[in-house]
């Protein structure tokens, strides 16, 4: 179990004002069996007041709206997180059981994604005896194997058949291909947004349904989800765990950079900084 600080941050700015804008953002995670969530603080420029609400995935959202012009937007959030209490994320309900059943969106099987399901049953015969659990494993381990990491070579729209067309992909990639074979293989296997330690952006990874409980696999890692996780959201493919979303009037060209960073806290920055004790 570790104690684990994170910090995200994402910064737009515009070429010209904006002069209105919608916004939803998921970036706040929540306590579940595997995580507990303590001392978030969330700083917005410019401030607007959001509203707190839940998506029919279970996300926690803010949403707001801003009618000051305006030529930069900040998000901050920063909060301490206890991972790995226990060994599976969440119950699952029937109602979910159903919903990750089938492939949806980015993560549907085309030709190549269900022959290459068939190869993994020919190399081992008793495939379709495993558990959900059993199935995640090889499935992860294979993929690791065969599909390569590389930033830039796919984009936020690449669905999973065209990824493992390309052959390489970074985690929304690896993660989407999972699932497809997954569902193609009978188990209930979902999208994951959240954040690591080591890495300067958010992260993302697959859960299973296995004896009615959720469990994380990290196929780009090749690892089970561990106390390194932070969980932020889910969905049935990255569409629905989107950080970010909103609509403006102007604000002409636009970029955005996101800062990320998670690190393990001493037990003396625990109590000590983060205001355990006063």
């Amino acid at each position: 179990m570790k104690k684990l600080h994170f910090d995200y941050c994402m910064e737009i700015r515009y070429s010209t004002d904006v002069s209105w804008c919608c916004y939803t953002i998921k970036c706040i995670p929540k306590d579940d069996e595997r995580q507990k969530i303590s001392n978030i603080t969330i700083d917005m420029i410019p401030e607007t007041r959001a509203e707190w609400a839940t998506d029919s995935h279970g996300n926690r959202y803010i949403y707001g709206s801003n009618e000051i012009p305006h030529s930069y937007f900040k998000y901050h959030i920063k909060g301490d997180a206890e991972c790995g209490c226990g060994s599976y994320e969440t119950a699952a309900s029937q109602t979910e059981e159903m919903i990750y059943r089938h492939s949806h969106g980015l993560t549907l099987p085309g030709e190549k994604l269900r022959e290459y399901l068939k190869n993994i049953r020919v190399s081992m015969p008793s495939f379709d005896e495993e558990s959900p659990r059993g199935k995640a494993g090889i499935i992860m381990a294979r993929l690791h194997e065969d599909f390569v990491y590389e930033k830039g070579s796919t984009g936020v729209e690449t669905g999973a058949e065209e990824a493992f067309s390309i052959g390489k992909g970074v985690c929304q990639d690896f993660s989407h291909i999972m699932i497809s074979l997954l569902n193609l293989s009978g188990c209930s296997a979902r999208y994951v947004t959240g954040l690591i330690i080591g890495e300067g952006e958010s992260h993302a990874w697959v859960e299973v349904v296995d004896s009615g409980k959720w469990y994380g696999y990290d196929p780009t890692n090749n690892s089970l989800v561990c106390d390194s996780h932070i969980r932020i959201g889910c969905g049935r493919d990255a569409s629905e765990c989107q950080i970010n979303r909103g609509i403006m009037h102007g604000g002409g060209q636009q970029t955005q950079e996101v800062y990320v960073n998670v690190s393990e806290l001493t037990p003396g920055q625990n109590i000590v900084s983060r205001g355990a004790l006063f």
